[in-house]
């Protein structure tokens, strides 16, 4: 069925807002992710059992002792939870040390010597654990002095589990590091985006006041009547666009809206000789569209269409939709396309102004806007864009 866009939309303006809130009320929050304390937990305690599997000990340089599964369970808790805490350390200290995240024969350099100074700390806090949960362990470990202790922990075990642990951190930090400046780079990209999206949306609002205020003004002296409803008409449609001024997409509920307030004004004009129609399925009206979408076209179909008519004009406007896609299309059947006429040598400013928009918006490849002649007669303007509810 057919019906004028006035009496099609007559509850739009009421609820528009409401359903939006609700819609994005409805949307899923972010997924929790596991605390990295309990993931590093977790890699301690797999290393403590598997190293409860060992059925003999070291307990000098060449002497090896068999013990039960329980001293091979505190001779692991002792030995892997003792690194497990100094791993917090060594995270901490890789990431206050003074060098960028990507310098890595800065920090590298640096670690050598703190490679030593936290072995030996680990021997010490290992000799301290094991004695505490009474398991077996190398007394050679420990030497009388601070230095016999450093030089035989040197060309141990230890030295290579301190280098895996800091690798680990500082690969951690730099991808910490790289994720962060990706996220400051879409930020950048996003802000920039928006910026050139505001500035092209901007050039809208005089153009299409100019052409309002245009139109008017032809009324002023002939038809005075006429030009106060014309100005009543246009102080709605703007206090509605200040409305959308902060938003890039709103529902296409809200923009047929829009539209409805912009084809009153201009039915003031034309009166008995514009008819518009419309043929909007129920189920795209909460799609996303980008603010102020559909009233440059219907204003190009009216002034480069409608206008020219010495017989009554009909303007339509459609939304539909075909599996992932949003179809908007407004077609007029005015005199049609000039001869030669191409979309890329002889856009205006509104298709112009729209057809960057819609780049920003979705990317070139993601969006199409195709201008061409109707039926031999009248001008047919198809915008595809993704589906996307609100």
């Amino acid at each position: 069925m057919e019906r004028s866009i006035v009496d099609e939309l007559p509850s739009v303006r009421a609820d528009a807002i409401r359903r939006d809130a609700e819609a994005r009320d409805a949307r899923q929050g972010t997924r929790r992710r596991l605390p990295r304390w309990l993931l590093g937990f977790g890699f301690w305690t797999l290393i403590v059992l598997a190293y409860s599997t060992r059925q003999e000990l070291r307990f000098g340089p060449y002497e090896w002792m068999p013990i039960s599964w329980f001293e091979a369970f505190k001779a692991a808790v002792a030995q892997w939870y003792s690194w497990g805490i100094l791993s917090i350390a060594i995270y901490w200290v890789n990431r206050t040390l003074p060098f960028a995240p990507n310098a890595l024969l800065s920090r590298l350099a640096v670690h050598i010597p703190l490679s030593i100074v936290f072995t030996v700390a680990y021997s010490y806090i290992d000799y301290g654990a094991t004695h505490l949960l009474d398991a077996p362990s190398d007394r050679n470990w420990v030497g009388p002095t601070l230095f016999d202790t450093m030089a035989r922990v040197t060309y141990r075990l230890g030295t290579f589990v301190y280098w895996a642990i800091a690798m680990v951190c500082i690969a951690l930090d730099y991808q910490a590091d790289v994720k962060d400046r990706e996220v400051r780079a879409a930020e950048l990209e996003r802000l920039l985006s928006e910026a050139r999206l505001e500035t092209l949306r901007t050039q809208l609002d005089p153009h299409f006041l100019f052409n309002t205020l245009n139109s008017i003004s032809a009324y002023v002296e002939s038809a005075p009547r006429e030009a106060r409803l014309m100005l009543e008409r246009l102080g709605d449609l703007l206090r509605r666009s200040m409305e959308h001024a902060s938003e890039q997409e709103i529902s296409l509920e809200r923009e047929l809206a829009f539209v409805d307030l912009y084809i009153q004004l201009q039915l003031v004009r034309f009166s008995d000789r514009l008819d518009v129609r419309v043929r909007v399925d129920p189920d795209v009206t909460a799609a996303a569209v980008p603010t102020f979408i559909l009233q440059p076209l219907i204003e190009n179909a009216i002034r480069h269409g409608i206008a020219k008519l010495t017989t009554p004009g009909m303007i339509e406007l459609a939304a539909w939709r075909s599996g992932d896609r949003l179809h908007l299309r407004v077609r007029d059947n005015g005199p049609g396309l000039p001869p030669g006429w191409r979309l890329d040598q002889h856009v205006g400013v509104g298709l112009g102004n729209t057809r960057a928009r819609l780049t920003h918006l979705y990317g070139p490849d993601d969006f199409s806007l195709d201008v061409s002649r109707d039926d031999e007669r009248g001008t047919c303007v198809d915008v595809t864009l993704p589906y996307r509810p609100l």
